[in-house]
């Protein structure tokens, strides 16, 4: 649309056009004074050990490292599978060693931003030298006088990547931090042979691009292999590939299939389809992705087993909520435009949801990793002490730093400052305020009072206050320390911090009783902290809490429960009722004691609503409705658990209509007959999905049949995918089986083949990597001859010596032709192969990478 007169347009991050992210501003007057005044700077790291600030100038030291690791550019990491073979890890962790600890020389390009904000001294702190000239040039464009937007480039000596050593398996380290964030390792020539390398691995799953932070909570998790896993928010994935690489693993090498798996969720459901994107490179059947809202994730044991031993669903649990993240500013600058602390407090209850059902569903002796990616008390500390004081001994901390090496932690708090913002505060408010007080309404307030003197306009009529004054104290103040960037005081004072805290509009408490009656239900009485009894029972200091300048990081906060016993009744009820509320529902407290009251005169106790698994209530109306509708003898009616956010019911058409159902018993006599299936072939594992005609069959490990499927959690969330493509309905098959062997799960088929499966040496198998017809006479004679024995139509080709090894999938799902064959295998897939092949020690002879060419 057009422009209107008077305003710039601006991007969706809020900047103006021609600006990127590394214009933003890295300053935020509220952010610091608020982590100054509750205690983030107040130690620091000191031979191998925090320590207490003890002078104000050491937590002036501690301040400005904080703020200048902030202010840089956030460094790329990554790590190798561990699930590899061990010979192909090998080769990538040898590749890998030519960057790693070997200095180079590269191009850095110099933050477009001023001195005074992290621009030139940013540079200057991370050991870069900057000309003089380049300096005054980058001044000039931040003052506008120089509107070029030519990008600056100085030159550094450093070692590409170093290792991360608690990313490990068996003493071998596989996580590796680069030193240049992902934009300058696109960019940089010297780099760009690393870069080549890394994309190449990562497309082949062999790779995964991840924070060093993001890796921390599923080393913690401790998962093994065979183990069950629920990643309760899971989106985007890599924490959740990263489990997978574990649980998914084979526990021995004769099984077919593996054991374990991971079940990720995530409430939004566009989220959980990218979800399935991310986790296609792993190729793994031992994944189940759903969609619904984690806190009425569904609970499927038997009734039976409730409140006993047996209690739970899952042996390991990660809730990896979702939070204010202002851990990440550094990888999303927007947040320092944005940040507010009302929204912590907001997220404060669905946080302590989310972790209460995880409890819920973990098995009794289990462990459940609560973590967030902010540095917020409201959103850590509070949330897992709170949850030990419902869990009432039920949960216990543990502390997993003996076993990550080389990890930075901070210990946890045990005590910490309650504070909201004002709602003269509010983003609305302080706008509101700047545009009434812009120079064009200046001006026009100049205009109208020279009217008015004149009497020409009438005297403007007084605004109405309430008694208390209400009009009066929603009016913005602006403050002396609002400025960018924001000045940090001169003494660490408690009351000179606190004078600024609430200059900027904060409202501190020392007690729950102090909070406002409106505020009581965004200030909570878990915000606060523990008692001194209760600080010594629950032992906070065992959480971790990384901050950005510890490893050169994000910000993150880790904490590991283990499920000693079984959750209380009151705390099974306490998990309902939060959850209820949270959705628009009524008050948590007032549903809990409502509900033991009706328990004690009415009836027993019922089972299915001490987990919350009855149907969702609006209202407290709603829930006496439901009561007098439902007689005795009925049970709840089940319904699927919602998805989205609150407020949100606009979703895909479709979902929820994708369940997997047993496929057509008819069309198996046919496909067993080609391929040469056994009658011990798992048949029962080969599902389709509910909607349209089976055009693909999927393969589905026993494990999440029996465990998931079988136990009916598909009535109760909305399936989003799972399995691996086995068998594909192809229009052009001959006269046999109208279904084709697919590339996808063809390791969970291979075994079972004893027709149509070709065994091939190295080079026949390497000449197969191809696109397009390939010609009979480009392969050995033995191998054209077992070609020509087969009619036309799907077969599959095998590396020899490695027919029956599933984990190495050396397989070639391929089309017979009259006088050619087809590989009906992705690029990708492809190029992974001949990775494999490598390490395996396979060189490609000169001819065939001649006849390849042509």
């Amino acid at each position: 649309g057009a422009q209107k007169d008077g305003k710039e347009r601006t991007n969706g991050a809020g900047y103006k056009d021609g600006q990127d992210y590394a214009a933003a501003k890295t300053s935020n007057p509220k952010f610091e004074a608020y982590y100054s005044l509750v205690g983030l700077h107040d130690s620091r790291f000191d031979n191998g050990t925090f320590v207490p600030c003890a002078t104000d100038a050491e937590k002036h030291a501690e301040r400005d490292l904080f703020m200048s690791t902030l202010r840089a550019t956030l460094p790329a990491s990554f790590r190798v599978d561990r699930s590899l073979d061990p010979t192909i890890q090998k080769t990538i962790l040898e590749e890998l060693q030519e960057y790693v600890g070997k200095e180079m020389e590269v191009e850095i390009e110099l933050p477009r931003r001023s001195e005074a904000i992290g621009g030139k001294k940013t540079c200057i702190d991370q050991g870069v030298e900057v000309s003089k000239e380049e300096g005054d040039k980058e001044q000039k464009k931040e003052n506008g006088d120089n509107k070029s937007s030519e990008a600056q480039f100085v030159k550094r000596t450093l070692a590409p990547a170093k290792p991360i050593p608690f990313i490990s398996h068996n003493d071998v380290t596989l996580g590796f931090q680069l030193s240049v964030d992902r934009r300058t390792l696109r960019r940089n020539a010297s780099l760009g042979p690393l870069h080549s390398f890394l994309k190449i691995q990562t497309d082949c799953g062999h790779i995964t691009r991840q924070e060093t932070v993001s890796m921390i909570p599923p080393v913690v998790l401790n998962a093994k292999e065979g183990m069950s896993v629920l990643d309760m928010c899971a989106a985007p994935g890599s924490k959740t590939c990263q489990l997978l690489e574990v649980v998914g693993g084979f526990t021995s090498k004769t099984e077919f299939e593996p054991h374990g798996y991971v079940v990720a969720n995530d409430a939004d459901p566009k989220r959980a389809y990218m979800l399935v994107n991310q986790l296609k490179r792993m190729n793994s059947p031992s994944v189940y992705v759903t969609s619904c809202d984690g806190q009425y994730f569904p609970i499927l044991d038997d009734k039976s087993v409730r409140g006993t031993e047996k209690e739970g669903m899952f042996d390991r649990v990660l809730c990896d909520v979702p939070c204010s993240g202002d851990g990440t500013v550094r990888k999303n600058p927007g947040i320092w435009k944005n940040w507010n602390q009302l929204g912590s407090l907001a997220l404060h209850p669905l946080q302590l949801s989310i972790a209460l059902r995880g409890a819920r569903l973990t098995h009794v002796g289990g462990y459940m990793v609560y973590s967030t990616c902010s540095m917020n008390p409201m959103e850590n500390e509070s949330v897992v002490a709170e949850l030990l004081r419902i869990a009432d001994g039920s949960l216990v901390l543990e502390d997993p730093r003996e076993r990550m090496k080389g990890l930075v932690a901070r210990p946890g708090w045990s005590t910490w400052r309650v504070l909201r913002e004002g709602k003269n505060r509010t983003r609305k408010a302080m706008k509101d305020w700047q545009k009434k007080n812009n120079k064009k309404m200046q001006q026009k307030r100049k205009e109208w009072e020279a009217k008015r003197a004149t009497g020409e306009c009438p005297e403007p009529q007084e605004r109405s206050t309430d008694e208390n004054g209400e009009e009066e104290k929603e009016k913005f103040t602006p403050s002396p320390y609002d400025t960018i960037p924001y000045v940090p005081p001169a003494t660490w004072d408690e009351d000179a911090l606190s004078e600024r805290t609430t200059s900027l509009g904060f409202v501190e408490y020392k007690k729950y009783e102090e909070v406002e009656d409106e505020w009581r239900r965004r200030v909570r009485i878990s915000c606060f902290p523990p008692t001194e009894e209760e600080a010594k029972r629950f032992e906070l200091h065992k959480c971790l809490r990384s901050l950005p300048q510890d490893m050169d990081t994000g910000g993150f906060f880790v904490t590991l429960f283990k499920k000693v016993k079984p959750l209380s009744k009151d705390a099974t009820e306490r998990m309902a009722a939060m959850a209820r509320e949270s959705r628009g529902g009524f008050e948590a407290d007032a549903h809990k004691k409502k509900e033991a009251a009706e328990d004690k005169k009415e009836q027993p106790a019922k089972d299915n609503d001490g987990d919350g698994d009855a149907v969702m209530t609006d209202s407290p109306a709603a829930e006496e409705k439901k009561s007098e509708e439902k007689s005795e003898a009925e049970e709840p009616v089940v319904k699927k658990a919602p998805t989205g956010k609150v407020g949100q019911h606009k979703h895909r058409a479709d979902l929820g209509n994708e369940d997997f159902i047993p496929s057509d018993p008819s069309i198996w006599p046919a496909i067993s007959e080609q391929y040469g299936l056994p009658p011990t072939f798992p048949k029962e594992q080969f599902m389709v999905r509910s909607t349209g005609d089976a055009k693909v069959i999927y393969f589905i490990t026993k494990s999440i049949k029996e465990e998931l499927i079988d136990h009916g959690i598909q009535n109760r969330v909305t399936v989003i995918n799972s399995g691996l493509k086995g068998f594909e309905r192809c229009s052009i098959q001959e006269k046999s089986a109208k279904y084709r062997v697919n590339q996808e799960a063809i390791q969970y088929v291979v075994p079972y083949m004893t027709k149509r499966l070709i065994s091939a040496d190295m080079d026949d198998f390497y000449a197969c990597i191809n696109d397009g017809f390939l010609k009979l006479d480009s392969f050995s004679e033995s191998f054209q001859n077992s070609i020509k024995e087969l009619s036309p139509g799907s077969f599959v080709v095998a590396l020899k010596g490695y027919e029956k090894d599933v984990a190495k999938k050396m397989y070639l799902s391929m089309w017979r032709r009259p006088n050619c064959i087809n590989c009906f295998v992705a690029k990708v897939e492809m190029e992974g192969l001949v990775s494999k092949m490598r390490a395996l020690g396979y060189v490609a002879k000169v001819k065939e990478q001649e006849t390849e060419g042509k």
